[in-house]
């Protein structure tokens, strides 16, 4: 990887690589002395897939408590039914007949999941829901059909389907690639604990999941905001002004946040300041024509002196530039939620320079992998074995 970014001439601008939580991967980044960041789509979907005990072993073990058993045989009996209708045409043709019956506007079909995408679980149950009336009277006609899903079973799904809903919506949010999206991880997994929060399962299988994904979203999200392993979705936060401060779950967090930045922001002034300063002394040495000072730099003693309070100098003054830049952003009125995060940058480039640099620098960085994954998918459809070349110019061919 390190050859490849290096042969594009790219290695410098990498400011981070953002994977799956792979052990592997995370070497391999830290080898190559760059920045990683854990997808958060990946940490999602296992946050859900613990919860749910999703697994490709549907088998029930010892160790598994009555909750966790209960929610497999659930899972097995869903999967049952809906395995069933994929795969006879007749109860697959007399479903489709009686929501015709039914006056439903549009005809759909049941959804089958894969237990390593928990979404495609949630689609199942959501489908099954919707599906409820039509799918018990047909089964009740059919003998070969399995067992049909109990009151109470129905009433568990009612319950899953509104804990889960927020996690889709925000994989969904976060793995666009159209806008940035890191620096909404914050106020998003805040508003998902928030959502969680105030749900209100009546089924003991329901409080058992919404605790579940309460625990293990907090977990996963405990470090979100400080600034040690991950200091990027903060610091994005912070420079979002559609966010800032505001969607910090502690005050403290956004003030550390804000403290490191102006660091990097007067680092940044500081090193303008001594190229200009160098280019100035430059300038000058090839411009001197009057006669040299017999006492040279080596000899002056007071050089230690002068070095040391010009280092301070300089220090403070880019500290103070850099504070009172902060402080001009954060006073700035919060921008719509529509507010391009780039743009907004873009156009105060000049007036909040260098903190827009440093801004778009974080801004760039995507939430996901999920962008970077499709890319992967779509050149696979492109070019395939059956399909490893193009056709000539000259040919024309029409495909339907």
């Amino acid at each position: 990887m390190s050859e490849e970014l290096n042969k594009w001439s790219i290695f410098e601008k990498v400011v981070a690589v953002v994977t799956d939580g792979g052990a592997n991967i995370k070497s391999a980044v830290r080898l190559m002395g760059l920045s990683h960041l854990p997808c958060t789509a990946h940490k999602l979907n296992l946050i859900v897939q613990k919860a749910l005990k999703l697994s490709d072993n549907e088998e029930i073990k010892p160790d598994d408590n009555t909750d966790e058993r209960d929610l497999k045989k659930l899972f097995k009996k869903c999967r049952s039914i809906v395995g069933f209708f994929k795969r006879s045409e007749v109860g697959h043709r007399m479903l489709v007949e009686k929501q015709k019956q039914l006056g439903n506007e549009t005809v759909l079909k049941l959804k089958q999941d894969v237990s390593t995408r928990w979404n495609s679980t949630f689609l199942m149950l959501e489908r099954l829901i919707k599906l409820k009336e039509p799918l018990t009277i047909v089964m009740i006609t059919l003998k070969e059909a399995p067992s049909n899903l109990s009151s109470e079973e129905w009433n568990i799904i009612e319950d899953m389907i509104p804990l889960l809903r927020p996690f889709d919506k925000l994989t969904v949010e976060l793995s666009a690639e159209h806008y940035p999206t890191i620096s909404m991880v914050i106020p998003l997994i805040r508003g998902l604990q928030s959502s969680l929060g105030t749900k209100n399962p009546k089924t003991r299988l329901g409080i058992f999941i919404k605790d579940r994904l309460i625990e293990n979203t907090t977990k996963r999200f405990d470090s979100l905001e400080k600034q040690t392993l991950t200091p990027h979705f903060s610091r994005a936060t912070l420079l979002d002004p559609r966010c800032k401060k505001a969607v910090f779950g502690l005050e403290v967090n956004a003030k550390e946040a804000e403290t490191y930045l102006v660091s990097e922001t007067a680092a940044l002034i500081s090193n303008v300041s001594n190229n200009e300063k160098l280019q100035l002394k430059l300038l000058k040495q090839t411009t001197h024509t009057s006669e040299v000072n017999l006492d040279t730099d080596s000899d002056n003693v007071w050089n230690f002196f002068h070095s040391r309070v010009t280092s301070v100098q300089s220090q403070t003054t880019s500290t103070s530039s850099a504070t009172s830049l902060m402080k001009q952003y954060l006073s700035m009125p919060h921008q719509d939620l529509k507010c391009n995060v780039a743009e907004f940058w873009n156009d105060y480039k000049t007036v909040l320079a260098p903190l827009s640099d440093i801004a778009l620098k974080y801004s760039i960085i995507p939430a996901t992998s999920v962008p970077a994954e499709r890319i992967f998918s779509k050149a696979g459809q492109i070019l395939s074995a059956r399909r490893n070349r193009l056709l000539p110019k000259n040919v024309d061919h029409f495909f339907y």
